[in-house]
């Protein structure tokens, strides 16, 4: 028994959407974090004794290359996205053509 799959354009488009905004908030946040940067004076005299501020500029590298990728996927996957639900409707539209003109001829 065959099963169909039902695909909605309308519904990838809409997470396409979705997608960017949160690609777009991402690199929001990343482009904060980046701007502001902590220097070893926020740490205090014991905080630079016991090097945290190094500590601290470390993990924040790492996060804000693990937010820039993920900002990154989310953009790639909206314009994949996009690209899928144009397909879909394109094929759509020509399946209904091709029904309209057998019912036409």
């Amino acid at each position: 028994m065959a099963h169909a799959i039902k695909v909605d354009p309308q519904w990838i488009a809409h997470y396409a959407t979705t997608a960017e905004q949160a690609g777009d908030d991402l690199a929001s946040a990343l482009h904060a974090l980046q701007g502001a940067p902590l220097t070893s004076a926020a740490f205090g005299q014991v905080g630079q004794m016991v090097g945290s501020a190094g500590a601290y500029n470390g993990a924040a590298a790492a996060l804000q290359d693990q937010i820039g990728r993920a900002a990154d996927a989310l953009h790639a996957a909206a314009a994949n996205l996009r690209g899928v639900a144009g397909e879909h409707s394109a094929a759509d539209e020509d399946q209904a053509a091709a029904i309209k003109s057998v019912h036409q001829g």
